[in-house]
């Protein structure tokens, strides 16, 4: 048996995709919730089941005399209240992954956090401070390597980097010679020879442990040689090298092989937001309305 909130959501789910719908759609459309019950008790289980619905933060309407429709961009998710224990809990797990993971949507994440600062009142006090986001001095840790990171590839640098690799969930030293940096999808990337991999490599600035630049040393006369070999560039770039080529890079971009055509079609959902999934790709409507993206 399905418990009620499952059952509460089919019915969301096929008023979005079908509506509007009437009551009479609906009950034909859950047999078993609806058609068991008598006139007046089916009619009393869809209002309880229409206040179920509101109370999840779907905005249900009529959208006619007797038709129901969901508007899902109108719709929200009902307020979270927790306590002090959990609302801790929250923030150290978030204020985690926002220092030591990979996360997708890092900036909205930290966002969140600065909304738990100032509106949530279970946190410690030191949850109220703007520097718990940031790295030991005060200053976001990645604006701190990203500013080492352009200064060594303005200079033409190589770099030493700690890189936490997801594939083997360890940290490994790298050495890169940079060839260039972008932001992609939200990331700050950066390109260049990787010398343990001997190969072009792309580098994912939110995966950097730590990040350093070989210092000249010396003492008394041999500053002056110093400075000057410091000062002298340690690397080229290609003249072929194109920081668009991994910057622009899409999702289903694999450059592991030459481009080889593919043909795509989507179902379901899936084909209402099919123009989103592919922007720019050139596609076309077959006689059954099916439409095909080629790339």
């Amino acid at each position: 048996m399905a418990s009620p909130e499952a059952r509460i959501l089919k019915l969301v789910s096929f008023v979005l995709d079908a509506g509007p719908v009437s009551a009479g759609q609906i009950f034909e459309r859950f047999p078993d919730d609806y058609g068991k019950a008598g006139p007046d008790a089916r009619e009393k289980m869809f209002t309880r089941d229409k206040e179920a619905i509101r109370r999840l933060g779907y905005m249900l309407t009529l959208a006619g005399e007797d038709s129901y429709l969901i508007d899902a961009r109108s719709s929200t998710l009902p307020s979270v209240e927790l306590g002090p224990d959990e609302a801790l809990a929250v923030w150290t797990a978030g204020v985690a992954a926002l220092r030591h993971s990979d996360h997708p949507l890092r900036d909205e994440l930290e966002n969140a956090l600065r909304k738990l600062m100032t509106g949530w009142r279970g946190l410690p006090p030191r949850a109220g401070m703007a520097e718990e986001l940031a790295g030991d001095d005060g200053e976001p840790a990645e604006d701190q390597k990203l500013e080492k990171l352009t200064s060594a590839w303005l200079r033409r640098k190589r770099i030493s980097i700690d890189y936490w690799s997801p594939k083997r969930n360890e940290v490994e030293t790298r050495q890169v010679d940079i060839f260039g940096w972008a932001r992609r999808r939200g990331e700050w990337i950066f390109v260049g020879h990787c010398h343990e991999r001997s190969a072009v490599r792309i580098f994912y600035l939110s995966r950097v442990r730590k990040l350093t630049t070989p210092q000249a040393k010396a003492d008394g006369a041999a500053k002056g040689k110093a400075r000057r070999t410091e000062d002298r560039a340690e690397y080229g770039i290609p003249a072929d090298f194109d920081i668009r080529r991994w910057s622009r890079q899409q999702v289903w971009d694999y450059d592991v092989h030459a481009p080889r055509p593919a043909a795509i079609r989507f179902s379901g959902s899936l084909e209402k937001i099919s123009r989103q999934l592919l922007p720019g790709v050139k596609s076309s409507v077959d006689a059954a309305g099916r439409r095909t993206f080629r790339l």
